[in-house]
């Protein structure tokens, strides 16, 4: 069992230890909570109000339920032609008029399936996180024990005076598993480009639920704020009509067929448009700062010398020969345990721990056979 060599230390963890970052939480952590929160104020009009309101001229309130709810659940419609006309003089509201023979017409039938879709996307982001989580199982937590931020002194003072005993147990634990926890790593690493893939997989998934729509969407909704509001198209009606047209056929007094083509009132879409405005910013900036970030863990993984600046950012000055003598040992999957050990420790604690793990190093190649330490430096 590879937890053995640390089987001396004493668990107390008060502050949970990390190894994931602020761009791996921007996804399982806040763009889940976004979609999660977006999926229950699309469902407020269940609660409030009526999600679609039909206008038969009928006056019957059973005759107008009944029309409302198959127009909900069969899907509306809006004229193409009538998209960007004059409002109040050639076109009620946008899409919604007259339909003459060759229109083509835009189906909608999405806002029923939107409060699913966005559940469905909100779990996705999450699924990186689980999996991680689940591949990881509390390594990290258990090798770094009482060396975390707030349990390293805590308020009793003998973490303090027997810290080399947990540097000892630490430094052997990690000189005998070198280059063992290369599935940890790699796994993290997978986790980390497969957030990049879930939040592209959204934005495709996305454009395609809304017929195509999305990926210009925030484009369209910003370049029109400047235009003049009766001379412009709004895209949000365009995507998310409040007004549309529905048809409905019954049978009338004498058995005859009655097609009856009516206008709708879809209350959802007015806080969908919205919803989705913001989903499309969020998406974009998020694809564009993991893309960014995962850029810089590719330079990391190939570059061994960025490996060795970035930890020596975090020891102190006196302590960066010592960094380059646990470098010249340390698979990437070893950097990577070292690295993640410093940024959950004080800088004083990682900077003596660093010094005693390059001493135990360096011990440990002295008194190795010829053979053995030349294939060591190979």
């Amino acid at each position: 069992m590879m937890f053995k060599a640390i089987s001396s230390i004493k668990v107390k963890v008060e502050l949970k230890p990390v190894v994931d970052n602020l761009v791996f939480r921007l996804h399982y952590r806040y763009t889940y909570t976004i979609y999660m929160v977006s999926m229950l104020l699309c469902t407020i009009y269940d609660i409030i109000g009526d999600k679609i309101s039909c206008m038969t001229g009928i006056d019957s309130d059973a005759y107008n339920d009944v029309v409302s709810n198959f127009c909900f659940i069969m899907g509306t419609f809006t004229v193409d032609r009538l998209h960007g006309v004059k409002i109040g003089a050639e076109a009620p509201h946008p899409g919604v008029g007259p339909q003459q023979p060759g229109d083509n017409v835009t189906f909608h039938t999405y806002y029923q399936w939107v409060p699913f879709v966005l559940f469905i996307q909100g779990v996705m982001f999450y699924a990186p996180h689980w999996l991680w989580k689940s591949r990881e199982g509390g390594l990290f937590k258990q090798v770094i024990q009482d060396l975390s931020i707030r349990d390293y002194l805590g308020s009793d003072l003998r973490n303090y005076f027997g810290r080399e005993e947990r540097y000892a147990a630490l430094s052997k634990y990690i000189y005998h598993h070198m280059d063992n926890h290369r599935d940890w790593a790699y796994s993290f690493f997978f986790c980390e480009f497969l957030n990049l893939g879930v939040v592209i997989g959204t934005l495709f998934l996305t454009d395609w639920f809304l017929g195509d729509e999305f990926l210009a969407y925030g484009v369209k909704v910003f370049g029109m704020i400047g235009m003049d509001p009766e001379n412009r198209t709004d895209p949000m009606s365009y995507v998310f009509p409040r007004m549309v047209k529905c048809t409905f056929k019954s049978f009338g007094a004498s058995g005859t067929i009655q097609v009856r083509d009516v206008m709708c009132l879809i209350a959802t879409n007015i806080i969908n448009e919205k919803i989705f405005v913001f989903l499309w910013v969020w998406l974009v900036l998020l694809t564009t700062v993991t893309s960014i970030y995962l850029a810089y863990r590719l330079l990391l993984i190939f570059v061994p010398y960025l490996r060795r600046l970035r930890l020596q950012m975090l020891v102190k000055t006196e302590m960066k020969h010592d960094v380059a003598t646990v470098m010249k040992q340390a698979s990437l999957s070893d950097w990577f345990l070292i690295y993640n050990l410093g940024m959950n420790m004080e800088m004083s604690v990682f900077s003596e721990f660093i010094h005693y793990f390059a001493r135990e190093l360096s011990n440990s190649t002295d008194t190795l056979p010829v053979d053995e330490k030349e294939s060591m430096n190979l």
